[in-house]
């Protein structure tokens, strides 16, 4: 199996005025020199390939090809610079798309991982863990923050039951609050060195990730208690799909936390410095694919009290389903 995809510019009506025919009609137009070689070219009668471009050009309120008078064929039409412009734009968005959805794709049909097993290979065969930010300041907050009550639960509870099932996990810890809670799911913990900046606790994960062989590292941060599972579990299968791309989860194309890195990429976050995280190493030909969110407060984090605030008001409401699909 495979995806497909059909991608069309509608009015303020829902109605269609733009789309893969008109499209197709417009590359031939071109190529061709007139509409009419264009439709005869598609199979198509000149009279409906004539109402196509006069719907697009009254829905899109701009003219789309241009009679081209004289030569030796007496004449013909051509796209008009409008034409060519929306083509363009069309075959960007129309290619985004099929990008989007491929990865989509890949994820929804590819074999679950660890879904109901306690396997911690995914669909390749790759050994893949999760990373939990869990050490820092919370300067913002004025108090440990991951240990705050939500709905009853500390903060990071929530965050760690997030995580799909299986999935072996590390949380770095600096207080004996953090390193409690670990105990009592049989967490492991990497001890960060320093002045606990972000840096400081990437690189104890990495060296936790690298000795246990981990082929993937899907870093979480402690403070994200709304996280859904489901997506974190579409996360590693996209991962599976495209095992030397970073993978990161968005809201509506904005690109956010959590982060899976490749293996391949684990001596270069080693080497990051100061209060960066792993979107230091982002960029400079390295692959990223981005999943979207299923809601847009599964990106939150929570720096202040009026943070954990909205974050209790989402579950009061019923819509924060954290880890449980």
């Amino acid at each position: 199996m495979r995806p497909s995809v059909r991608t069309y510019l509608v009015d303020e009506s829902g109605e269609r005025v733009f789309g893969p025919g008109p499209a197709e009609l417009l590359r031939r137009v071109r190529e061709y020199g007139s509409l009419r070689a264009a439709a005869i070219s598609m199979g198509m009668a000149y009279t409906k390939a004539l109402a196509l471009v006069r719907k697009a050009e009254s829905g899109l309120g701009c003219p789309l090809t241009t009679r081209v008078v004289g030569g030796s064929g007496g004449g013909g039409s051509t796209p008009t610079p409008e034409a060519d412009e929306l083509l363009a734009s069309y075959e960007r968005w129309t290619s985004a798309c099929e990008a989007s959805a491929g990865a989509q794709f890949a994820s929804a049909f590819a074999p679950g991982v660890c879904a109901t097993t306690h396997d911690d290979e995914d669909a390749a065969g790759r050994r893949v863990g999760v990373a939990v930010l869990a050490a820092g300041h919370a300067r913002r907050f004025g108090a440990n923050k991951l240990v705050e009550p939500l709905m009853g639960e500390p903060v990071l509870e929530h965050t760690l039951g997030c995580v799909p099932l299986g999935v072996p996990m590390v949380v770095a810890s600096a207080t004996d609050e953090v390193d409690a809670i670990c105990a009592r799911r049989g967490i492991d913990v990497a001890r960060p060195q320093g002045a606990l900046e972000q840096s400081d606790s990437m690189r104890a994960l990495v060296a936790h990730a690298d000795a246990a062989g981990w082929d993937a590292c899907l870093f979480v941060p402690g403070d994200q208690p709304l996280v859904e599972r489901g997506s974190l579990r579409t996360m590693l299968s996209v991962s599976a799909a495209n095992p030397d791309a970073v993978v990161r989860l968005s809201w509506r194309g904005r690109a956010s936390s959590p982060v899976l890195f490749p293996r391949g990429l684990f001596s270069r976050l080693s080497e990051v410095t100061g209060d960066s995280g792993g979107s230091a190493v982002l960029g400079d030909g390295v692959r990223a694919i981005s999943v979207e969110a299923s809601w847009p407060w599964e990106l939150w984090d929570i720096d202040t009290p009026d943070d954990l605030g909205r974050c209790q008001e989402i579950i009061e409401c019923g819509l924060g389903r954290g880890g449980s699909n």
